[in-house]
């Protein structure tokens, strides 16, 4: 059970999901063999949805295959305070399920978005780039069920 000073408001929990890129995905196979992994990643508020892109074949497209039921946990602000020997945190932790997009028109807008928020600075090779890879990468959707917020900033 969470104390309730540490509980984050849901708005302050979207707004750390839009300013990270960088999260770990967790899953479970049908025979219950947990699997984690960290992936980049983008929130689309409107979507209430997060995307990340991936290589087309591979042990996390098997396990969203077997069980699309996810959590997604992102870990912003971290600083131990060694002389309190407590830690000053940010977390949110999503639930959700991993759709996996197959339509390539779908998948261009998706990656063209990704790069937007991972490589703004990069635009000028970003069609090249999608349209040379766009066979070899996949790109998953989460779609949210819950979100949660958890922080620790006590003095």
């Amino acid at each position: 059970m969470m104390k309730p000073n540490r509980k984050m408001s849901l708005a302050d929990a979207v707004q750390l999901l839009k300013d990270s890129n960088y999260g770990v995905l967790s899953m479970s196979t049908l025979d219950g063999i947990p699997y984690g992994v960290p992936v980049n990643y983008f929130y689309m508020q409107d979507d209430n949805a997060i995307y990340f892109h991936c290589f087309v074949k591979g042990r996390k497209l098997d396990v969203i295959e077997q069980n699309n039921k996810v959590s997604f946990v992102v870990i912003g602000k971290e600083n131990i305070v060694a002389e309190k020997f407590v830690t000053h945190y940010e977390t949110v932790l999503v639930t959700g399920r991993a759709i996996i997009i197959n339509n390539n028109e779908e998948k261009i807008n998706k990656l063209i978005q990704l790069c937007e928020v991972l490589t703004p600075l990069s635009i000028q090779r970003r069609d090249e780039v999608i349209k040379k890879q766009l066979n070899a990468v996949t790109i998953v959707k989460i779609e949210i069920d819950e979100m949660s917020g958890k922080r620790n900033q006590d003095k």
